[in-house]
């Protein structure tokens, strides 16, 4: 009897490990305004990444160029410049995974969520951008994939974005801020407001061959 309290008393007292340890960015980011083209782009003048929970690093190499592009015209409306908010170390670390193409675009958005959530932006609002993300991110089909080598050849890189609901797409975003789902429930839910998924090998009506914003749409509805 003495020993089974003993194990109660031991398993009360230990700490709890219910969560994963939240990730953490490793360096500083350190860019250089580049000049050169027309749209206003910076340089990483050193290395930068994001440690995700599971141990997983991404990293920002140095001499990489960021432009912002990663983010689709619906986040720039909705939310703001990937490169002007709270949230531009998350920011940084997804661009360069977008250029890359090395790993899932799934991964590489849940990726986005977690290190804006570590970088100190509340996760309601995380859950805001991850939606928007989610909805008409870029998606890629990874170097070596099936697709990539049948579909496309191995020259160009193989990459589209949805044609989103703008309409549905509000209603769901009044969903996530009033009920704070979690994020699979936003990954289930969300198919609800694209309209065409792409890519762009496959013949799509003349409506839903762009993913920008209001005014494309306006003439199609």
């Amino acid at each position: 009897m003495t020993k089974l309290w003993a194990c109660l008393a031991v398993l009360l007292l230990w700490p709890a490990t219910g969560g994963a340890e939240p990730g953490a960015f490793e360096g500083k980011v350190v860019v250089e305004w580049v000049d050169e083209g027309f749209v206003p782009s910076m340089r990483l003048v050193q290395d930068f990444g994001f440690r995700q929970s599971d141990g997983k690093l991404w990293t920002a190499e140095h001499g990489r160029l960021l432009e912002g592009k990663a983010m689709p015209p619906l986040f720039r409306d909705l939310v703001g410049h990937p490169f002007d908010g709270g949230f531009r170390k998350a920011a940084v670390v997804y661009d360069v995974a977008a250029q890359k193409m090395t790993e899932h675009w799934q991964k590489s958005q849940r990726m986005f969520f977690e290190a804006s959530v570590a970088e100190g932006v509340p996760e309601p609002e995380a859950k805001i951008m991850y939606l928007v993300l989610a909805a008409q991110g870029t998606r890629w089909e990874i170097p070596g994939s099936r697709c990539y080598g049948s579909c496309h050849g191995q020259v160009e890189p193989l990459e589209w974005r949805p044609v989103v609901d703008e309409t549905r797409l509000g209603e769901l975003m009044k969903w996530v801020r009033t009920d704070d789902p979690k994020i699979e429930a936003i990954d289930q839910q969300v198919h609800e407001a694209i309209r065409a998924y792409g890519p762009h090998i496959f013949e799509q009506p003349k409506c839903n061959r762009f993913s920008g914003s209001t005014m494309i749409r306006k003439s199609c509805d």
